[in-house]
């Protein structure tokens, strides 16, 4: 272990991603060209591997299943020096998340079977409390249930960083807004989360209920950023876009590692809009050329 390193420990998911890459314009109930892969994602999982790539030593807490991916998901914590002891291995199969990005690297539609994610309780919390206690940072993503997001709130005292994951998730954080040091969400999730339309108004809303700091993104745009009483932009930088999956997760990652070492906020959302820039012009949802900005 690198004592020097800033620890970061994630809790959250891990699937395995079934993508498929439209080459033409895709239509309702026809079939077009195109690339599909299999790969292991997931919210939580792209948050730690992005993590450890921007130095940070780190550690994954999650219900994994023993089925043919249980090789290759211990292989890629190895490759990625992403600690996974603190898992808990089931006899069943591994989530899913099946995705289908336009012909622009955006994602069109997709589908997900979390159901592994659900089973991630208080009971399974309690066990991380004292290993998540001795990191610098804790990141909890949606894909959590309600309680296991209150629990961890309520018992931890280390910083919190909160990923809202998706418009049906991101409601789970509601009653821990208070705790977070961070929140990284997107508008649609950020208008669900305060019923406010602008995502200036969105930034206050969040910022009054205790959060105390904002990232909301607004697309291509970059994101929308606010601390106190300041509330800023900070433009995207401009990529061509490859696959557009694991944008946001990058993101959430270069927040969290750059709080951990001390960067201010502006820093830190700087180095979250280059990381998702340098991961949308890559295939796959992580890529290890984010390794280049390692603040730590």
């Amino acid at each position: 272990m690198d004592e020097a390193k800033k620890k970061v420990a994630v809790i959250g998911g891990l699937n395995v991603d079934i993508g498929a890459l439209a080459e033409g314009t895709l239509a309702r109930g026809d079939s077009v060209a195109g690339k599909v892969r299999f790969s292991l994602g997931g919210v939580g999982w792209n948050i730690a591997r992005n993590c450890a790539l921007l130095g940070a030593e780190t550690s994954f807490y999650s219900l994994l299943g023993r089925d043919e991916h249980a090789g290759a998901i211990r292989s890629e914590s190895e490759r990625y020096c992403v600690d996974i002891a603190g898992c808990r291995w089931e006899d069943t199969t591994n989530n899913r998340y099946v995705y289908v990005c336009d012909e622009n690297g955006d994602v069109a539609a997709a589908v997900n079977d979390m159901r592994l994610c659900r089973r991630i309780d208080r009971a399974f919390a309690e066990t991380c409390l004292p290993a998540l206690e001795k990191c610098d940072a804790v990141v909890m993503e949606a894909n959590l249930p309600a309680e296991t997001i209150s629990f961890l709130a309520e018992r931890l005292t280390v910083p919190l960083v909160a990923d809202g994951v998706s418009v049906g998730k991101c409601g789970r954080l509601k009653g821990t807004l208070n705790r977070l040091q961070i929140l990284k969400a997107n508008i649609q999730e950020a208008r669900t989360l305060t019923g406010q339309d602008s995502p200036e108004d969105c930034i206050r809303a969040l910022l009054a209920a205790g959060v105390k700091r904002v990232v909301v993104s607004i697309g291509p745009g970059g994101v929308i950023c606010g601390e106190g009483d300041r509330i800023f932009p900070q433009p995207s930088v401009h990529t061509d876009v490859v696959d557009a999956t694991g944008a946001g997760d990058s993101m959430t990652a270069a927040l969290t590692v750059g709080l951990t070492v001390g960067l201010s906020f502006a820093d830190c959302t700087a180095l979250g809009v280059t990381a998702a820039g340098i991961t949308v012009g890559h295939a796959g949802s992580v890529t290890s050329a984010l390794s280049v900005l390692r603040p730590c």
